[in-house]
């Protein structure tokens, strides 16, 4: 008798076990089909309803499987399989400092706007026909509260 591949290592009878069941419910799924017409309405409706809850139960158990390999790798990390580890180390080596440099265009940009926009009062300010200590007077600012 020969060994399957798929049967052999840790996870190979689990494998096997599992490739056999399906061909089993294959098996009676196709009887079932086959003698599905002769069956009354009311029977095959019920059927069907059995059928979609047990499709139901069973999709929810493929998607929670976990994934022990990336699909670009072998496996063994040597990028055979179409990418290879190193591609994705190399990506997230820069995006780091791609990131890190835009967060310091932002806040240089922000830095310069806040300048920017200090140097403009301060220069209405000096420019302005009253003296900087006028702004600092209270009278005077009650004066330009009931001016408006």
């Amino acid at each position: 008798m020969a060994l399957d591949k798929d049967s052999r290592g840790p996870d190979g009878a689990g494998r096997a076990r599992a490739a056999a069941e399906a061909r089993l419910g294959y098996l009676i799924a196709g009887h079932l089909n086959a003698r599905s017409e002769e069956l009354p309405d009311g029977v095959a409706e019920r059927l069907k309803g059995i059928r979609q809850m047990v499709v139901d139960r069973r999709s929810p158990q493929r998607a929670i499987a976990p994934v022990r390999r990336l699909a670009m790798t072998d496996g063994r990390g040597s990028g055979h399989g179409g990418g290879g580890d190193w591609r994705l180390r190399l990506g997230l080596l820069l995006a780091v400092p791609t990131l890190l440099y835009g967060l310091y265009a932002l806040q240089h940009f922000e830095q310069e706007r806040f300048v920017k926009r200090i140097a403009d009062i301060d220069t209405a300010l000096l420019l302005d026909d009253l003296p900087p200590q006028a702004y600092l007077d209270p009278g005077f600012r009650t004066y330009l509260q009931q001016g408006d």
